[in-house]
């Protein structure tokens, strides 16, 4: 007599199953942001969690966390596969890569840590994490600046290589990694978190695993691939077939005025997505390039963000789902093009793009543009108060595009960021900075029906004799987009204040130097507007006048027929 097979799992119990890899998943990245010694992890949360089958299909992600960063985890636990096949996995052994080529992280401050849980000897599951790193080394402070044409000048590059043992720390590895950055003691206590993350999911999962036994707990992880996959099949069943096209341009590279064009065709039809980025500017100098890896994930994201926001997030969903590049294009850059901005600035632009192909099948599902870049800040030198480097790294939040029914948040990070911004108050406490102003920009979002959401400005004060800073921002040119009629937001802005009152304007993408007293000025562009102005509530335009966020003047040009109650 044959031994019987499991019962299928019923609806509530895969309900149950699937929330549960979750939670642990976001434990993880709980543990993970509770141990981290940097503030761009402990209070910016700019790191992820996931686990993954043993044959490195993702199975349950952290929703809190960077959704770029959970994207790329297929391709990161792939690359760890292929230097590393499973079956020469031990218990307590832990791998780390932070290499984008082939796939993997997006740039080189993203490092990933991927270790196997075992019962027994037996592996039933991945354990994965990314972290964004204060600094990588390389050519300036926190590993992405401009000025620089190859990923060699960008930082230290970590091929899949194992840190952990058997549970014993690597600690002649560990000590070629810190002395290749400038705060070796924050790379130390990140990885350390990520670790501490690591074991929370090792623990987690093996009680899970006694408490479902083994074939329960393997037929929940296949069920979950599954229903995902149908569900996201069935969402795309519900948009209209067809082919809808796009693009959006990038100001410029960095190193040369030439604008940077990104082109994408999405093709709906029977339950499938596919989209393809041909007519994509060719890969450039500056380090915009992506791999394609980083494209997927703006794919997945949108895909899920637009049809059907509470999906699974895991590899069944994508299964219906497929992404193409050209070879040698910005997208799927061929090595050693340069990388480290392409997160904060191109990978954004994509997801733009993506909504404004899709806005032509389902336009209540979109938003107008957002600020369209994480608008990166790198600053560092020596603090004189403990005579140590430091680093401060921030992406900066900007203005929501309006959607259709509402208006646009105002300085908020949007799309593949879900990071925070640093309080004032940390700031000031770590870094030799001091936080000059921090609000909203007025006038800077696109008017409309629902108006965008505002920029955000900050301005910082050096106390170092010598800071270098990075910026990596976009959008002066080509300004987040409205829909339906919605006007243009206004765009990023930068310029250093001298100690001597003299001001200096800077590009958008710039390695520079301040000096003690320099003030550096960061305004984000706001959101794209939604539908004619002239459908906008006048009550609505008068609160954001009594708010600070739109000036007389400006609410004159952009709703001009409320000329006369606006100034009675």
């Amino acid at each position: 007599m044959s031994e019987a097979q499991p019962t299928p799992i019923d609806p509530v119990t895969l309900e149950v199953m699937r929330h549960r890899w979750t939670g642990i998943a976001e434990e993880m990245c709980a543990a993970l942001v509770r141990t981290a010694y940097s503030t761009n992890i402990k209070d910016r949360r700019d790191c992820s969690a996931a686990l993954a089958l043993p044959t490195s299909e993702i199975l349950a992600q952290a929703e809190v966390g960077t959704p770029l960063h959970l994207g790329i985890m297929p391709g990161v636990i792939a690359s760890v596969l292929r230097r590393f096949p499973l079956q020469e996995m031990r218990p307590g052994d832990v791998y780390l890569t932070n290499l984008p080529y082939p796939e993997g992280p997006g740039h080189l401050p993203d490092v990933s840590m991927v270790s196997a849980i075992f019962d027994d000897h037996r592996p039933i599951a991945l354990a994965a994490s990314t972290a964004h790193h204060v600094d990588m080394g390389g050519f300036a402070p926190g590993s992405m600046p401009f000025g620089v044409t190859e990923i060699y000048q960008e930082g230290l590059q970590i091929p899949p290589i194992r840190i952990f043992s058997q549970g014993r720390l690597d600690e002649q590895l560990l000590a070629l990694i810190n002395q290749n950055v400038r705060t070796g003691a924050a790379v130390r206590g990140d990885l350390m978190a990520q670790f501490a993350c690591a074991q929370i999911g090792q623990r987690r999962v093996k009680e899970l695993w006694a408490a479902t036994g083994p074939e329960r707990f393997a037929q929940a992880m296949t069920a979950i691939l599954d229903y995902a996959e149908r569900r996201m099949q069935a969402g795309i069943a519900a948009l209209p077939d067809g082919v809808y096209a796009a693009e959006d341009f990038l100001d410029d590279d960095g190193v040369t005025d030439e604008p940077v064009r990104i082109a994408a065709q999405v093709t709906i039809a029977a339950g499938k997505l596919h989209v393809d980025f041909q007519g994509t500017s060719r890969q450039v100098l500056g380090p915009l390039n992506a791999r394609l890896s980083a494209a997927k994930a703006c794919v997945y994201y949108v895909a899920k963000a637009v049809i059907d926001p509470d999906l699974p997030t895991c590899a069944g969903a994508y299964r219906p789902i497929t992404v193409t590049a050209p070879e040698g294009s910005l997208l799927q850059a061929r090595f050693p093009a340069a990388i480290g901005n392409a997160n904060i600035v191109t990978d954004q632009r994509v997801v733009d793009v993506l909504l404004r192909a899709l806005y032509q099948a389902v336009p209540e599902r979109v938003c107008a543009a957002c600020s369209g870049e994480m608008n990166l800040l790198n600053l560092g030198g020596i603090d004189p108060r403990t005579g140590e480097y430091f680093n401060y790294v921030e992406t900066y939040g900007g203005g929501q595009g309006a959607m259709h029914d509402r208006d646009g948040e105002d300085g908020i990070h949007t799309h593949l960021t879900n990071t925070r911004n640093t309080p004032v108050e940390v700031i000031e406490r770590t870094y030799p900075l001091e936080v000059v102003r921090y609000g909203l920009v007025p006038d800077s979002a696109g008017a409309g029906g629902q108006r965008g959401g505002c920029g955000m400005v900050r301005e910082l004060r050096t106390k170092s004799p010598r800071t270098t800073i990075t910026i990596g921002a976009d959008r002066r040119c080509f300004t987040p987009w409205g829909l339906d009629g919605g006007l243009a937001a206004e765009g990023a802005h930068c310029y250093v204040r001298l100690s001597d009152g003299a001001e200096r304007e800077l590009p958008t993408k710039v390695h520079t130097t301040l000096q003690a007293g320099d003030c550096l000025v960061i305004q984000t562009p706001g959101g794209g507007g939604w539908g004619d102005p002239a459908r906008r509530d006048l009550a609505r335009i008068e609160a954001d006048i009594a708010d600070g966020l739109l000036s007389p003047g400006q609410a004159e040009l952009a709703y001009g027929k409320y000329h006369h109650s606006l100034t009675r």
